[in-house]
């Protein structure tokens, strides 16, 4: 009976098996993958029409001020004059803005993301459908890029998500077009170029451009400070001890590891067995 019992349960298993894989091969066939399922998911999201948000003609006599868009760095006791107007201008942004019902849905959409009871839950987005759904409309695209050509510059392309469209020039067409001089700065003996006042659009722009990414070469530098190596010798899991080959100034004390688990007691959770923090 037992061997009966087995060879029929067996026998079910199979044929459970063999029906299951043709439904397998269909369901692979329509979802080849993980990101398939997000494309079709994120597909069947509609992207409503966009309305124009510049609706004047671009007048160059009516200016509007970037204000925040000088470095701090960029003050008159390191200013060294103007560039050369030749100066390259390598892929800068101008970078784009959403209007306040876009902000808005966009709030809500990404609640919605999460929220399993929503049929947008888990509807996520390529970048080229973030950029129809929540960014300027085509018209817009082309008055901005139309402007910028306009004054010379050179546009490589609008990113997919519409943010920000980049384009290249010299320090001259920057100053003629932004209104603001192209300058040097030599700080702690370092030399750098920036713009040495806020920089300036037609008011035209404003519904849809920002602001522009900085338009200069000072980079962000490390917080961070290497004070020396260390050795440690480890015994086991533990680690035994920790030997710094470095000295700090007086007054400074540097904390590693394992000062850290003495000075917050933490060691008995460390040094369990069976180890009791695996990290879940």
């Amino acid at each position: 009976m037992k061997r009966l019992s087995l060879m029929l349960r067996n026998s079910l298993f199979f044929l459970t098996l063999i029906l299951a894989i043709p439904a397998f091969r269909a369901a692979a066939q329509s979802r080849p993958d993980a990101a398939g399922t997000a494309a079709s998911q994120s597909a069947a999201i509609p992207s409503p029409a966009i309305p124009a948000r510049i609706t004047e003609a671009i007048d160059e006599t009516q200016l509007v001020r970037l204000k925040g868009n000088v470095h701090p760095l960029a003050r008159p006791e390191f200013d060294r004059g103007a560039v050369s107007p030749e100066l390259p201008m390598q892929r800068m942004l101008l970078v784009l803005q959403r209007s306040v019902e876009q902000e808005s849905a966009l709030a809500q959409f990404m609640v919605d993301q999460q929220n399993a009871a929503s049929p947008n839950y888990h509807k996520w987005l390529t970048p080229e459908q973030f950029g129809a759904q929540f960014g300027p409309s085509d018209a817009d695209i082309q008055t901005v890029t139309s402007w910028l050509q306009s004054r010379g510059f050179q546009v490589a392309k609008v990113s997919k998500g519409k943010i920000a469209i980049e384009f290249s020039g010299t320090a001259a067409q920057v100053s003629e077009a932004f209104r603001t001089e192209i300058h040097k700065f030599v700080v702690n003996g370092e030399t750098h170029f920036a713009n040495a006042s806020d920089p300036k659009i037609p008011a035209a722009l404003t519904p849809v451009v920002r602001g522009l990414a900085p338009i200069n070469n000072f980079r962000p530098k490390a917080a961070h400070h290497v004070v020396g190596e260390y050795t440690r010798s480890i015994g086991g899991t533990e680690v035994r001890s920790v030997k710094p080959e470095f000295t700090t100034s007086a007054g400074n004390f540097a904390i590693g590891p394992t000062d850290f688990a003495t000075i917050y007691n933490v060691l008995p959770l460390w040094n369990a067995t069976p180890t009791a923090i695996d990290g879940s």
